[in-house]
């Protein structure tokens, strides 16, 4: 509760700023950013203590980084979860598994802001989604979501926040791969 709406509300206001910035930046320098900030997360997580350890973030401090989470998730367009859960698990002090279903939580508020100012644009330039395809993602998120929940409450925290950092690192080091090129051509 408290989490969702201290972290969640700026998150999605951050959301719509970051979409409104994401028209300056090139797809590939959005997900080499995105790749970065995964490293970053993943480094973190490995290296946590037990979220007992550790206090709690200030109210301020949850704010700034539900917003700046928030920035980034609308300026990539993807990655709220990987951004949120880690903050959530460091900053917030919460338990991996407690961590988990806030982080669902935020994630579909920022998902729904981030969606809104998308949707809005692409409207005013005349584009259309293919709603079949969303359909059929959000099905298939849905189902593994709930897959994943079952495996997790049986795992300890540390295993999770490792395998997550772990995965982190691999999506993050395939983004850097398949960007950079472009990027570092952009910029020559």
């Amino acid at each position: 509760g408290r989490s969702v709406l201290l972290f969640g509300v700026p998150g999605m206001v951050g959301t719509v700023l970051g979409a409104s910035l994401a028209g300056a930046l090139s797809g590939a320098a959005q997900l080499t950013l995105f790749a970065v900030v995964m490293l970053l997360a993943a480094q973190r997580m490995a290296r946590a203590a037990p979220a007992d350890a550790r206090p709690a973030a200030s109210r301020t401090r949850l704010l700034a980084q539900g917003f700046a989470v928030g920035v980034l998730t609308g300026l990539v367009g993807v990655g709220g979860g990987f951004l949120i859960l880690p903050a959530l698990v460091l900053l917030g002090g919460l338990p991996m598994h407690r961590a988990i279903g806030t982080s669902l939580s935020i994630i579909s508020l920022n998902a729904a802001s981030g969606f809104a100012r998308h949707y809005y644009a692409l409207a005013a330039a005349g584009a259309i989604l293919d709603w079949r395809t969303l359909g059929l993602l959000s099905v298939v998120g849905c189902g593994g979501s709930v897959l994943g929940q079952q495996v997790a409450s049986g795992l300890p925290q540390q295993h999770l926040r490792r395998a997550f950092a772990g995965l982190l690192v691999l999506m993050a080091v395939y983004i850097l791969w398949r960007n950079l090129p472009a990027l570092l051509s952009a910029t020559a």
